[in-house]
């Protein structure tokens, strides 16, 4: 083997040495959420982002008083989404839905999404116990 081969599999090798840790300190952590808790959200749509590497619900709660929040609601990206039945399409601004969330740190109005059911009971994820929302 040449020396020139040598050294460019020696400089190739190196380059991936070096950038594949890269590659996973690149992935955010959960640890934002607190993962030992769970909340259920009852809201109104007001988007979704189905894209990759997460998908994004965003929410409008009510509290019992009345007053309105905005949740953001941190989901898996399309590859892990699809398989189970969610499409594009799963909810559209307006539509009613039930949410099961591990709450964000610091009493942020934001959760890890872990299930859902919607107005017309089709249910994703850890949905068992859930209630589809009534009408409002």
């Amino acid at each position: 083997m040449s020396f020139r081969a040598r050294a460019t599999g020696l400089i190739f090798f190196a380059v991936l040495v070096l950038t594949a840790p890269t590659a996973a300190l690149g992935h955010p952590s959960y640890a934002m959420y607190l993962m030992d808790q769970e909340m259920v959200l009852v809201g109104e749509v007001k988007s979704f982002d189905y894209t990759i590497p997460h998908s994004w619900l965003q929410l409008i709660v009510a509290d019992e008083d009345g007053t309105e929040q905005d949740w953001a609601i941190e989901m898996e990206g399309v590859p892990q989404l699809f398989p189970q039945g969610i499409r594009q399409d799963y909810v559209a601004p307006g539509d009613r839905i039930t949410v099961l969330v591990h709450p964000m740190r610091g009493n942020r109005p934001a959760g890890l999404w872990q299930g859902s059911i919607d107005a017309g009971g089709r249910a994703f994820g850890r949905a068992e116990g859930l209630d589809a929302p009534g009408g409002e």
